[in-house]
């Protein structure tokens, strides 16, 4: 065996040890995670993907069994296959209905003998990219051969996870045009950081990743584990510049695909907004509609007919079980109160917000509930986008108004007797607060 083999060999069985059924340390947004056996299941609510070590027992039994899965989803489904896979498990796959997209090679690195980033001609940079510029590199990216995973699935997973998957997109810039771009992620729980992919064949960029897997900076919140390898996957017009930049190709893979008849859904059931257009609209509209800026908002909102105000000057920690059992109230009201297609927006000023759909987030087999009402520091709301109901958590009164008459019903009865009387309805004290003068 020569000095490639062993080498190639040896980060395969890194790679097979530790990212194949891996279960992520957090969970992507909007997703749900399922091990069932060998396999693990990701289940998008756009579509899913399958993941797994070494299969052997009745494969055509437990594809049909994710076949049925999938389909009482609606979800189409992804299944990478490995040339180092078992033969039959291919076969079975297209036995089943699945179509096999082209072969990528499956490629990895030692991130510390990856040469540091060259030299670049006068005007040209590396940079990271700027939130204004994520709707241009997502078009780019779009259009690129098929890699291992792609940006925007990339984006949609979150980029504030807590358990070191950060994630990043390196633009090659000259003169200010971008000529390409390259993104990647820290796999938390794992020696490894990943290219997602890279729009040209670009060393310089792979150069720059390897650099930022192990930039010291990140490494000091990265405190779980610090990455040692770097992988990809790659079509074979991109292979030689990962060649060049010292990565080895390891195995083929090759993305198996099935899709249930139906319609999928468009959206995951739950997204983190990050600069994106649609969180400044409903920003605006809300802050308009209820007469409410970042500098008064101490002062309330112009809180409509329909709504109710309570206290909650009890609740001094984020943990306070009282707390908990508000929250609880007011997702079951939401939930109930629901119309299909609704989309339920979680906003604090100056501050990232996420979206959930909430029928489809907080029950059995559903992603977990994202939002919440009430802080006890800063200012939060909850609104759908028809702006009908809602909450606002107002810290600095202490208090929490509900507004929309479906949401009331839902949890008015209920959120007085654990709070007590109400502050205000519809805006008006209704005699329960202490006044001066005659």
């Amino acid at each position: 065996m020569d000095d490639v083999t062993r080498v190639a060999e040896t980060l395969l069985d890194a790679y097979e040890s530790q990212l194949r059924a891996l279960v992520p340390l957090e969970l992507p947004w909007g997703a749900v995670v399922e091990r069932d056996g060998p396999l693990v299941r990701t289940h998008y609510g756009t579509h899913a993907t399958v993941h797994h070590a070494a299969l052997r027992d009745d494969l055509a039994g437990l594809i049909r069994r994710q076949q049925e899965l999938f389909a009482a989803r609606c979800e189409p489904v992804e299944w990478k296959v490995y040339s180092h896979d078992a033969p039959l498990l291919g076969e079975s796959l297209r036995a089943a209905g699945f179509v096999p997209g082209p072969e990528r090679a499956l490629l990895m690195a030692d991130i510390a003998k990856v040469p540091s980033p060259e030299d670049l001609p006068p005007g040209m940079r590396i940079r990271p990219h700027l939130p204004g510029e994520r709707e241009r590199l997502r078009r780019r990216a779009a259009v690129v051969p098929e890699q291992r995973r792609p940006l925007s699935e990339l984006e949609a997973d979150g980029t504030a996870r807590g358990t070191g998957s950060e994630m990043e997109i390196l633009l090659l810039e000259y003169d200010g045009r971008i000529l390409d771009a390259v993104w990647i992620e820290r796999v938390g729980g794992t020696d490894f950081a990943a290219i997602g992919g890279i729009t040209g064949p670009r060393r310089e960029l792979l150069q720059a990743a390897a650099a930022w897997a192990e930039w010291r900076g990140v490494r000091q919140v990265f405190r779980h584990r610090t990455p040692r390898h770097l992988v990809a996957e790659a079509p074979g017009s991109l292979v030689p510049a990962y060649a060049a930049t010292g990565f080895h190709a390891i195995a083929q893979v090759s993305t198996y695909r099935w899709a249930p008849a139906g319609e999928p859904a468009r959206d995951r059931p739950a997204k983190q907004l990050l600069s994106d257009p649609e969180h400044d609209k409903i920003w605006k509209r809300f802050e308009t509609r209820f007469e409410v800026t970042y500098e008064t908002a101490a002062r309330g909102i112009t809180e409509p007919p329909a709504s109710a105000t309570w206290h909650l000057d009890a609740v001094e920690h984020p943990d306070d079980p009282l707390l908990a059992e508000v929250e609880t109230i007011i997702e079951r009201g939401l939930r109930a109160s629901a119309r299909p297609g609704d989309r339920l927006y979680r906003l604090k000023w100056y501050v990232s917000g996420s979206r959930i759909d909430p029928t489809r987030v907080g029950g059995p087999g559903q992603p977990r509930w994202t939002s919440y009402a009430y802080l006890v520091d800063e200012h939060v709301i909850q609104v759908t986008e028809d702006l009908r109901m809602g909450t606002f958590g107002n810290w600095w009164e202490a208090s929490l108004c509900v507004f929309g008459q479906e949401l009331l019903t839902h949890v008015d009865e209920e959120l007085t007797e654990l709070l007590g009387t109400v502050l205000r309805r519809g805006g008006r004290p209704v005699g329960n607060v202490w006044s001066f003068g005659p």
